[in-house]
């Protein structure tokens, strides 16, 4: 019934999209009477053809006994679907502001809970000090925070990212954020201060009765340096939590053509899913239970600038995660190559060709924590 119910929310809400954007222009809308006001629509469309390197691994990485009789059964190529998203942003004055961003690729799930609906926010715009953001959205603990996907430099987010987003440090959450910036006294400081449910997108009840607080600094020492730091706390049936985090983000161009990013984040945070599966057989305090992680990402783009290529680009992440601290054998080494072609515009459309070579401590079989390698091709599009 829930399903059906969110299935039937969505495609009235796409329904509403498509009767603006066909009524009206679709790049801006001028209301009557309201002369600032303007609706843009967005979309992405993601996807990949995978192949596993490694026997008895299938594509998703889920390794299969040999022994087992489905080990004949295994998919070890597929194309698979990341994002089908659309989003719409519209300005009602200079003040106030929203987005709304759903994911119709997660219908190829079985259960949509905490699924399909990704943003849905509104923006108060006060002045440089102070601005005010209220709804669904991603609370700003990191650098992956900060830019959408078709602006990441890897093939997906960092395994980082993925896992503090499941314990409700990151991704989307339902709350509200306070943010600005120091640049008019002439100090390159920025600030952001969220308050949020911590669970899960989609989850509209507050369990607990308590809310998770982060604090993110940015500055600037140079202009193409950006130093983070960020810090969280939260309340677990009256078990205190935490979270930490440092970050830096070069950018820069060596001449016209040739630039260099790079990324790097270090976090250390509670991991909540671990101590509930846990506390099933045993009784161990929360502190106990603590993930960790960094990656390094590099970014070397060449921009061609002719009529069929705009770009040409190579990255290479290297990431390191131990999902529990206390316990060995839980550190996940990963090795992500890629080389990118872009096509149109600001990465308007993209074709990737990239590797991953998983390198775990402990091996399990029947489990995706297993060591393993594959290739994939991957295209992005996306309208703006």
């Amino acid at each position: 019934m829930l399903s059906q119910l969110c299935v039937h929310s969505i495609l009235l809400v796409l329904s509403l999209l498509v009767y603006t954007t066909a009524c009206y222009p679709q790049e801006i809308i001028q209301k009557q009477g309201l002369a600032n006001s303007a609706i843009n629509l967005q979309s992405l469309i993601v996807g990949r053809y995978s192949v596993s390197l490694t026997e008895n691994l299938d594509y998703t990485g889920l390794h299969h006994i040999a022994n087992d009789d489905e080990n004949q059964k295994i998919v070890r190529r597929s194309f698979e679907m990341q994002y089908v998203r659309l989003s719409t942003s519209f300005k009602i004055n200079n003040r106030f502001s929203g987005a709304i961003l759903v994911n119709l690729a997660d219908f190829k799930y079985e259960n949509l809970t905490n699924r399909i609906l990704e943003n849905a926010f509104i923006n108060y715009a006060g002045n440089d000090y102070f601005n005010l953001r209220l709804g669904q959205f991603r609370p700003y603990f990191g650098l992956e925070d900060s830019y959408p996907f078709q602006l990441n430099n890897s093939y997906k987010w960092s395994n980082q990212y993925s896992l503090f987003g499941q314990n409700t440090w990151q991704s989307f959450q339902i709350g509200a954020a306070v943010y600005g910036n120091l640049l008019p006294q002439k100090i390159p400081v920025y600030y952001y201060f969220t308050a949020y449910n911590g669970r899960i997108k989609n989850n509209f009840h507050n369990k607990p009765n308590t809310e998770n607080y982060a604090l993110r600094f940015e500055y600037f020492p140079l202009p193409y340096l950006q130093l983070g730091i960020n810090g969280a706390v939260a309340n677990y049936e009256n078990r205190h939590a935490n979270a930490y985090g440092i970050d830096a983000k070069l950018s820069y161009f060596f001449n016209k053509n040739w630039k260099l990013d790079m990324h790097t984040e270090y976090k250390n945070g509670t991991n909540f899913l671990e101590f509930e599966k846990a506390n099933q057989e045993v009784n161990e305090p929360l502190k106990n239970y603590r993930s960790q992680g960094m990656y390094v990402l590099f970014h070397l783009k060449y921009a061609v600038n002719n009529s069929w290529l705009q770009a040409l680009e190579f990255s290479f992440r290297e990431e390191y995660l131990d999902e529990n601290i206390q316990k060995s054998g839980r550190i996940l080494r990963e090795h992500i190559p890629m080389l990118s072609l872009v096509y149109v515009g600001d990465y308007s459309s993209k074709l990737s060709l990239v590797g991953v070579i998983s390198d775990y401590q402990t091996n399990i079989p029947g489990s995706r924590q297993y060591d393993g390698s594959k290739i994939l091709i991957q295209y992005q599009i996306a309208f703006k």
